[in-house]
């Protein structure tokens, strides 16, 4: 099972463990938790609401992604709970 790497605090878990938010290669748009048949650059979240709060208020995601994210993924990793 590969593991990756959270955005926020760093800890290495198992891919299945994350929220995965990626940016499309071809068309450029932002989804969260995407088929593995995507290809594009991706960053992975813990389940964790201090994390998601960390990388909200530091604007980690934008800066990964190089885009800004939609409204509604921000609504989506807002209502993450532990």
């Amino acid at each position: 099972m590969p593991f990756r790497k959270c955005i926020g605090c760093a800890n290495v878990k198992s891919r299945a463990e994350m929220i995965r938010i990626m940016k499309l290669y071809d068309t450029g748009e932002i989804i969260i938790n995407p088929s593995s048949r995507h290809f594009g650059r991706s960053s992975y979240i813990c389940y964790n609401i201090e994390c998601v709060n960390k990388i909200l208020k530091k604007k980690k995601l934008q800066k990964i992604l190089k885009r800004e994210v939609p409204a509604e993924i921000i609504e989506y990793l807002e209502k993450v709970e532990q």
